[in-house]
């Protein structure tokens, strides 16, 4: 029988730190919004998804 087992980290930037993760999940997301866009204009356009 398998065992499953789990680690908990919680992270503490500084305060610079923090600014540039914020900054970094925020273009993350802005990239995946436009290429989900993207992918409803192509198949709303009556193509395969990509």
């Amino acid at each position: 029988m398998k065992r499953l087992q789990a680690f908990k980290f919680q992270l503490r930037p500084s305060g610079q730190q923090e600014c540039e993760m914020r900054r970094f999940a925020g273009a993350c997301r802005f990239v995946f919004n436009r290429a989900l866009a993207l992918q409803n204009e192509n198949h709303e356009a009556g193509n395969k998804y990509i």
